[in-house]
């Protein structure tokens, strides 16, 4: 259930390449990402199954000695063999997945629809099969049917976390049946039951995203921060072999002749490392171009790439100092590193380069938001104190970038710590 909600954050970030060993193939540290979150999924499942065969069968239990006196048995039995079968077929894709010969690399995103199909089949047979039960049994075995419903909701959020878009599915197939069954009831007791079933599922939505959102961001910093130190001892490897190693390993952008995310990053640590235990802030503007991808197709990729270099120019001349840096993260990002620059300072900065841009009066015919090209600014700042780490500031960074994006774009969001 590889996070794919989540991972959407993961697609605004730089992604590195891992080589993997014995084979011709190299992974992005999202896609890596994404392979250890469907692995935690199937190697939950195991969990999971014995879970949900033990409720069900004790439900089919329960509901076939009351629908059995009504001539109505053959129905449960029916259903049981119908879920026990669709938990057959996961079972056998569960072995498949675990005798793998490669699970360095695999289609994670078959492993990931196969799961999340089988799971939402799952949901709807234990939904469904709850509602269609209710006007047929006691209040005694209705209470029991919701406790168990409700527990089996709740226990899903232990495997099936990492992924907001598998769990809601299952929540909402395994418990809107019911939920539903219960409004057209009619009565204030089944409303107030109805009721509570929608705020347990708001609260596991608001619950499993935050675990994604925490899960996905820890496993991003460490590829990104694993890559960094592969990269770094390979190029100290090729230094000893062969100078001319050097050259593949580039640390200035190409297009905009900025410092490239590598060099970006090696730097950020470094001035990390110098500034400890000293108190002094570090403050980072990131900057993304909006609406680019539409500029570029309307107005071409020699003038997109032409105002890419304009805009690298336009913050290079903010630099005041040697630690300073202007880097070009990946496609219409920029970043701007300000070491001891306070975060009053940097707003400044920031909203300078926001009216330079608009002073270039750069048309762009198909921005939603003006006649003009402009950019999202994220500002985070933070005082490097014992036992902070650069990637507190870069996850405060994205955050800020991401609420100026979704406050209507144009704009600067700050975020200090």
């Amino acid at each position: 259930m590889a996070a794919l909600y989540y991972i959407r954050n993961s697609e605004h970030r730089p992604q590195k390449d891992f080589a993997i060993n014995n084979e011709n193939q190299s992974l992005s540290s999202n896609q890596l990402q994404q392979q250890e979150l469907v692995s935690f999924l199937y190697h939950r499942f195991r969990f999971g199954i014995f879970i949900t065969l033990f409720v069900s069968s004790l439900t089919s239990i329960l509901a076939y000695v009351e629908l059995s006196i009504q001539g109505r048995g053959h129905w449960v039995i029916g259903w049981f063999l119908l879920l026990l079968g669709i938990l057959i077929v996961r079972w056998r894709g569960l072995n498949q997945f675990l005798n793998l010969d490669n699970k360095a690399y695999f289609p994670y995103q078959i492993w990931h629809t196969r799961f999340y199909i089988g799971a939402s089949l799952t949901g709807l047979m234990l939904g469904l099969g709850a509602a269609l039960l209710m006007p047929y049994i006691t209040l005694k075995l209705q209470i029991i049917l919701h406790s168990l419903l409700l527990v089996m909701a709740a226990g899903a959020i232990a495997y099936l976390s990492t992924s907001l878009r598998v769990y809601i599915t299952y929540l909402l197939t395994i418990m809107m049946p019911v939920t539903v069954w219960l409004f057209l009831q009619n009565n204030s007791e089944t409303y107030l039951l109805s009721f509570l079933y929608l705020f347990f599922m708001t609260a596991g939505f608001i619950s499993v995203k935050r675990m994604s959102e925490l899960l996905n961001n820890a496993l991003y910093y460490r590829y990104d921060n694993e890559t960094l130190v592969d990269d770094l001892q390979r190029l100290l490897q090729s230094v000893s072999q062969n100078n001319k190693a050097l050259e593949k390993i580039s640390l200035t952008d190409e297009l905009t002749g900025v410092a490239s995310y590598r060099a970006f990053r090696v730097h950020l640590e470094e001035i990390w490392n110098s500034y400890h235990g000293n108190n002094l802030p570090v403050s980072l503007l990131k900057l993304n171009i909006d609406y680019y991808h539409e500029f570029n197709a309307h107005h071409g990729q020699q003038a997109a790439d032409r105002y890419l270099g304009e805009i690298a120019r336009l913050l290079s001349d903010q630099v005041s100092h040697q630690s300073q840096m202007v880097a070009r993260l990946h496609g219409a990002e920029f970043a701007l590193l300000l070491p001891g620059v306070s975060c009053a300072e940097a707003r400044q900065i920031a909203k300078q380069v926001i009216k330079g841009l608009a002073d270039k009066k750069i048309e762009h015919r198909k921005s939603p938001i003006g006649p003009l090209l402009t950019m999202s600014v994220g500002l985070g700042s933070q005082t490097v104190r014992p036992g902070a780490s650069s990637g507190e500031l870069l996850v405060r960074v994205d955050t800020a970038l991401k609420l100026a994006t979704e406050k209507g774009h144009n704009r600067l969001e700050v975020l200090e710590a």
